[in-house]
C-alpha cells in the first residue's frame, strides 16, 4: 500500500493515501470557541466545513505552527473512504471530513504487508498503528481515525 509520509518535529509519520482526500497549503482558520486546545480551527474546503487538528498538541508536544512547509492532511470521510476501499485492508476515518496540520511533507512510500512491524511495547500510543524501519531510519504508521476520532481520545487531547 501507498503511504503518504510527513515530519512532526523531527519524527516521520505516515497514513495511507486512500484515507487522504488532499493535502493543502494555505488555509485560513476559523477559530471555535469552547473548542479543545488541539483544534487550530475550521477550514473552509470549498463548500465543506473541516475542523483542523494540530498534530504537534495532539501527539503531546509543541504546537504545528502556520509556516511556509506546513501542510494540512484533509481526510475522506467514512463514505467517502468506502467508495474506494481497498478490500486487503480495512480503513476508518471518520463521519466527517477533518485535517490535521503537520510540520512538512515528505515523501510517497509503498509499504508491502510483511514490512509491517508491531509498535514497540514501550512507545505504545493510540494513534500509532504500526511501525517501518527503512535504511538506518523508522517510520511510524498512524491510525487515522484514532486521530480523528476526538471523543474516544479525549483524555488524551485535553
Amino acid at each position: 500500500m501507498l503511504y503518504s509520509t510527513f515530519y512532526l518535529g523531527e519524527t516521520k509519520m505516515a497514513v495511507p493515501i486512500p484515507s487522504i482526500l488532499e493535502i493543502g497549503r494555505s488555509f485560513k482558520f476559523h477559530s471555535v470557541r469552547g473548542s479543545p486546545e488541539v483544534i487550530d480551527g475550521l477550514i473552509n474546503l470549498r463548500g465543506k466545513v473541516v475542523t483542523v487538528i494540530n498534530s504537534g498538541m495532539a501527539f503531546g508536544g509543541e504546537p504545528v505552527l502556520s509556516a511556509d512547509d506546513s501542510r494540512i492532511f484533509i481526510f475522506k470521510n467514512n463514505s467517502e473512504l468506502r467508495e474506494v476501499a481497498d478490500s486487503d485492508f480495512e480503513m476508518e476515518t471518520a463521519p466527517d471530513n477533518i485535517g490535521i496540520h503537520v510540520d512538512r511533507i515528505a515523501d510517497v512510500i509503498r509499504v508491502e504487508k510483511e514490512e509491517l512491524q508491531a509498535v514497540p511495547s514501550n512507545m505504545i500510543h493510540p494513534f500509532y498503528k504500526f511501525v517501518v524501519r527503512r535504511d538506518d531510519s523508522f517510520i511510524i504508521i498512524l491510525e487515522p481515525a484514532k486521530i480523528l476520532n476526538l471523543n474516544e481520545n479525549e483524555d488524551l487531547l485535553s
